[in-house]
């Protein structure tokens, strides 16, 4: 009785605002992503450094949009309001992506193909995987430096990228569903006077 209960809660529209119950979430992986920051420490493993930044980059993510899923239930609402609800859904998944490529450190780490030491550059201020062991005869720190550099740089970049599509959708999709909402209330709204006029009509 009680499961089938919680379910039928969590079924009901939570809230006027589509955007309702993003916030929580959000809040919480940023939290996450703040504690996970300062103890991270990346493997310098080859393979396995992918695989866990693979997981760390989808595990939250894929919660946060499973449980709002679950919770607004999109596909259940007016075809109208689908679009929008699933939209406000991608928010806090996409934020944590962007918490993570921002900090440059989670891609720099995957693609660290070489074994190492997991330390932080005093002068560049960069956390890197150093080399240890015998290198190629082409390749030395100093080029793994710079290779790490450049992954960072390039990972903010996309985040930033990824941040301006974002609110570029939220944008439309918000713009969109208010003209439309008005539209329909220009067309509802000739119907509305002329029941007036015909029950004052009747009045009389």
């Amino acid at each position: 009785m009680l499961p089938q209960q919680f379910l039928n809660n969590l079924e009901k529209p939570q809230g006027k605002n589509p955007g309702f119950g993003t916030f929580p979430f959000t809040v919480i992986l940023i939290g996450l992503e703040f504690l996970m920051d300062r103890e991270f420490s990346c493997p310098c493993t080859p393979g396995l450094n992918m695989t866990l930044i693979i997981f760390i980059f989808l595990g939250p993510a894929l919660l946060a949009l499973t449980v709002l899923m679950f919770i607004r239930r999109p596909c259940r609402r007016k075809s109208q309001n689908s679009a929008e609800l699933f939209l406000f859904c991608l928010i806090p998944p996409s934020l944590w992506m962007f918490l993570l490529l921002f900090e440059g450190k989670y891609v720099a780490c995957g693609l660290a193909h070489w074994e190492g030491d997991y330390i932080l550059d005093e002068k560049l201020q960069v956390k890197w995987c150093k080399p240890t062991g015998v290198m190629g005869t082409k390749v030395n720190a100093t080029d793994l430096l710079e290779l790490t550099e450049k992954i960072t740089f390039f990972s903010r970049l996309s985040a930033l990228a990824l941040l301006s599509v974002l609110c570029i959708s939220v944008l439309i999709v918000v713009i969109c569903s208010d003209c439309k909402s008005r539209t329909l209330e220009q067309q509802d709204e000739p119907t509305r006077q002329t029941s007036l006029s015909g029950s004052e009509v009747e009045a009389h």
